[in-house]
């Protein structure tokens, strides 16, 4: 156990890099913060959100760090440097979670207007988008088979394939 940082800020989100060196925290604050896991040492403070930070996701690769807020803000930034390397526009509701797909190439995204996106990596465009949850999606991973499951509002769990085909759904779930 470590202890990074000097702040007793609240964390909303939080995401260690692929290589355990560091650490990836932000929240109400609207700042993502990258520690080093050994020394403590704040790496970066990223600046370019306008609401408080609610998801934190790094690519399989390492190279990316993808960041999305209250205010529909889906942030991508190169790991490394700090550096940001692009804004993914489309959502109308707040962005509640991450997910890159194994071989770091696409992100998806799961927000508060019910849908799920997948993004391009390279283009930093949008390759598909549907609606998922009632409610709001509230949260998204990959599977290790590529595909995406997915859980909302609506207390349901779904599976889907990468094109938006619903494989298979589990309701009666307590809220997600």
């Amino acid at each position: 156990i470590a202890k990074v940082g000097d702040e007793l800020d609240t964390v909303l989100a939080a995401d260690i890099s692929p290589d355990k060196r560091n650490i990836a925290l932000a929240g109400p604050q609207k700042i993502v913060k990258i520690y080093d896991t050994v020394t403590g040492e704040l790496i970066h403070s990223l600046k370019k959100h306008t609401d408080w930070i609610f998801t934190l996701r790094y690519s399989p690769d390492g190279i990316l760090l993808a960041s999305g807020d209250r205010s529909n803000g889906l942030v991508l930034w190169e790991a490394e440097s700090g550096l940001l390397y692009g804004e993914l526009k489309g959502h109308r509701g707040a962005i509640r979670s991450v997910d890159f797909r194994a071989d770091s190439n696409v992100l998806v995204s799961a927000s508060m207007d019910g849908t799920l996106k997948t993004w391009d990596m390279f283009e930093s465009k949008q390759i598909k988008s549907w609606n998922a949850h009632g409610g709001g999606t509230t949260a998204v991973v990959y599977t290790n088979d590529g595909d995406i499951a997915s859980a909302g509002r609506d207390r349901k769990l779904k599976y889907w394939d990468t094109n938006g085909k619903l494989k298979s759904e589990f309701g009666g779930l307590s809220e997600a």
